[in-house]
């Protein structure tokens, strides 16, 4: 008797062990479910508090470009090159933009709150406000024509790039969302390659 009782409580010890490992594992994450998905899909599902930061400050960081690039677009009498410039952000971060909001919806996000273009977000995030250009900046921008647009462009771009990679820097490093940190790390080579095309343009006016 003595020994039946003691294999039972060694199997209860045991059964007991392996259910407090199981609801241990996997907790900082979001998005994390049961092994019946596949491996891309736990890629796209998994996501952190960094990658719903990144996604909301970028998508808003991105709009205000393509609304800068926009508004040289519309102009007459712009560097050639200037404007093939605002073409080029325009044609990049559009889609990025809609890749970023694919991903909030599926993480269950809401990123209503970030569709303005060049204000205040609210959201009191400092990464949301890396390199923005203020209120005041914008207007000057609609209304300066010419050589006095383009170098204003170029000028303003210049810095709301350099806090687009700040922001891919900093959520590289804490970024989860594989999706996420692939687009960080583009953001990264593609824009820094834009500063310095930027910077010869500038030189050149």
């Amino acid at each position: 008797m003595r020994k039946n009782t003691i294999t039972k409580t060694l199997a209860t010890a045991a059964a007991a062990t392996l259910i407090v490992s199981g609801c241990s594992q996997g907790s900082s994450s979001h998005g994390s479910h049961g092994g019946s998905e596949s491996g891309s899909s736990q890629a796209s599902a998994q996501f952190n508090d960094a990658d719903v930061t990144y996604a909301e400050g970028m998508i808003m960081h991105h709009q205000q470009a393509v609304e800068m690039s926009d508004i040289i677009l519309d102009k007459s009498g712009v560097n050639p090159d200037v404007v093939e410039m605002a073409k080029q952000i325009k044609k990049a971060q559009g889609p990025e933009i809609k890749e970023m909001q694919t991903w909030l919806k599926d993480w269950g996000q809401d990123d209503s709150g970030h569709k303005g273009h060049g204000g205040d977000s609210g959201s009191g995030d400092e990464m949301s406000h890396d390199g923005m250009v203020s209120p005041e900046d914008i207007k000057k921008l609609k209304a300066a024509d010419g050589e006095q647009a383009s170098t204003l462009f170029l000028d303003q771009m210049i810095e709301h790039h350099q806090g687009a990679v700040k922001m891919a820097k900093d959520h590289r490093r804490d970024g989860e969302n594989p999706d996420a940190v692939e687009l960080s790390k583009n953001v990264i080579s593609d824009q820094n390659a834009e500063i310095k095309e930027m910077r010869t343009m500038r030189d050149s006016l």
